[in-house]
């Protein structure tokens, strides 16, 4: 595997660290402000940032044989990785499993592989490995 193939890879391995740090703790570092839904929208938009960055795993090459086969693959891992998550969280004191929660994840790997498909169709192909 290429240097340049590695470090394509990175940024979605700490966003997925990152998300099991925080829902590991008992208590967030810095709590959310106490609007209705605002966790739902913290679980979206961490889900979405790591659909996003899930994205580059694939090849430019890959993307441009099977772009929806390649998309609900990265939704469907992204979505695991939420089902992981919130199992998880059952063992972590203070901190409860919640489908809505799982749901927020799902909807937040639809938009951020989403959004990673409209910036490579306007921006062209990214560089292949």
């Amino acid at each position: 595997m290429q240097k340049e193939s590695i470090l394509r890879r990175v940024p979605a391995v700490l966003v997925a660290l990152l998300i099991l740090y925080l829902s590991s703790r008992s208590t967030l570092p810095m709590p959310l402000p106490p609007l209705v839904g605002m966790d739902k929208l913290a679980h979206f938009a961490a889900f979405a940032v790591l659909a996003f960055f899930a994205c580059f795993w694939i090849s430019a090459e890959s993307w441009s044989h099977r772009p929806v086969f390649f998309f609900f693959a990265v939704v469907v891992a992204v979505s695991l990785y939420g089902v992981l998550d919130e199992f998880h969280q059952s063992f972590v004191p203070n901190r409860i499993p919640s489908v809505a929660d799982w749901v927020a994840d799902t909807l937040g790997a639809v938009f951020g592989a989403f959004v990673f498909r409209r910036i490579v169709r306007r921006a062209g192909k990214f560089r292949a490995e």
